[in-house]
């Protein structure tokens, strides 16, 4: 049976192993800078020597001019560049200055002081190479960069978002039943209320109808009388509506003046009229009161709707929400895992996931 680490005590050893290996790097790195240091003191002493030599005599003097030029920009540029050469690193970066130092000078000076130049050159080369020796006991002693600490902190604060995100969700979808639910009931209810009113105005209209045209076929018997107190309702039929105790008293006055026709009118208004009148005010008051529930129950309703609305586009963006998080927590898993595979090869042992 394969035994396997817990996650926890990889990540113990493999930091432990971290500080030992930097440990032993950074004994490396002093071991090979005092090195290079060594070589450093021993290109400027001949630099130094080279500097104050003095050239062969018989020599061209064209050639000793430009050798000469040479030789001052030689020593000057090597030495800027050995000077700024404190650590590995900067000995790293300095390599590619020196290579070019190569190319851009000396071709003149080497004629004259060709030995001193070769035993730079060779000093050089050799720094090259021990950079190069440096470079290989880094990698082999040097362990990667893994993060998996990190990567599972994020992951768990990754999951706490979900999972809290996935309960608003939830109570959202129940708060959206709910509305839905809602909405659903108060529609035959605000449909019962229009239907209920719009009766009772078919009923109202039915009746002021009738009223008025039994009062119309009093007008013109009341234009040929001449009598002031009948101008208004002669005028218009709905005055009877708006006064009539005054409407009846009027007709009682002109009863024996009215013709059969009339008189059959005259009779239903004294007999019905005030009736009449009181159902139209009943049902005026139904319409007035059914009215207001009817806007009520709109108001509410639009109310519900503008909820609902708001509901589903929160519902909308957590779930956008939540497609991103899980993609990332996708990815953090996924780079956990490879570097996971990394600390068992560094380990030699199978993890626990």
């Amino acid at each position: 049976m394969v035994m396997r680490l817990k996650l926890e005590q990889a990540i113990k050893r493999y930091e432990l192993l971290r500080k030992q290996r930097e440990a032993e790097l950074e004994r490396l790195r002093s071991e090979y800078l005092d090195r290079v240091r060594e070589i450093i003191g021993e290109i400027l002493r001949i630099l130094d020597g080279l500097e104050k030599k003095e050239p062969p005599k018989d020599v061209d003097s064209h050639l000793l001019r430009v050798a000469l030029r040479e030789r001052d920009a030689y020593v000057s540029t090597l030495r800027r560049i050995l000077g700024g050469i404190t650590a590995m690193d900067e000995l790293e970066r300095k390599l590619g200055e020196i290579s070019k130092l190569h190319v851009g000078h000396g071709r003149y000076l080497i004629v004259l002081f060709k030995k001193d130049v070769y035993r730079v050159n060779g000093l050089l080369k050799e720094l090259g190479e021990i950079y190069g020796e440096y470079s290989l006991k880094i990698r082999e002693k040097g362990l990667p960069d893994l993060d998996v600490a990190r990567l599972i902190a994020e992951m768990e604060e990754v999951r706490k978002e979900i999972s809290s995100m996935e309960q608003r969700l939830d109570e959202l979808s129940r708060l959206r039943e709910e509305l839905e639910g809602g909405r659903s009931s108060e529609s035959p209810e605000l449909e019962g209320l229009v239907g209920e009113k719009n009766a009772l105005e078919v009923r109202l209209r039915t009746l002021q109808t009738e009223v008025r045209s039994k009062a119309s076929k009093l007008q013109k018997p009341l234009k040929r009388m001449r009598i002031p107190e009948a101008a208004p309702f002669i005028k218009d039929t709905s005055h009877v509506l708006q006064k009539p105790e005054e409407f009846l008293e009027l007709v009682r006055r002109v009863y024996l003046s009215l013709d059969k026709k009339a008189k059959k009118a005259a009779d239903w208004l004294l007999q019905n009229l005030l009736s009449k009148v009181q159902e139209i005010t009943e049902i005026e008051k139904q319409i007035g009161l059914i009215t207001s529930q009817v806007e009520s129950a709109r108001g509410s309703m639009k109310a519900s709707e503008e909820s609902l609305k708001t509901t589903e586009e929160e519902i909308k963006r957590i779930e956008y929400e939540l497609r991103k998080l899980r993609n990332r927590l996708s990815s953090i898993e996924d780079e956990l895992e490879r570097e996971v595979l990394v600390l068992e090869r560094i380990l030699g042992e199978k993890i626990e996931r």
